[in-house]
């Protein structure tokens, strides 16, 4: 890996020499950057299939509810 970066400061081009500590921060900087981007990625892959499951299970324990009621409403008759 270089230990310099080319950055821009205020519309001129300046290369920048890393000291190994700044090259090591620099260098965890893209590793997590990458991570969060991947497992962004990921979670917006899966939250659809999280709120079906949600929306399934909810209609179940809706249905169960209503049979409930019904169960009740009919035994006191």
């Amino acid at each position: 890996m270089a230990n310099k970066e080319t950055v821009k400061q205020e519309e001129k081009i300046v290369e920048v020499e890393y000291t190994p500590e700044q090259q090591n921060f620099h260098t965890h900087i893209q590793s997590l950057t990458r991570k969060i981007n991947q497992h962004q990625f990921e979670i917006d892959e899966l939250m659809p299939s999280l709120k079906t499951y949600q929306q399934a299970l909810t209609q179940s324990m809706k249905f169960q509810s209503d049979d409930i009621l019904e169960e009740n409403t009919n035994d006191n008759n």
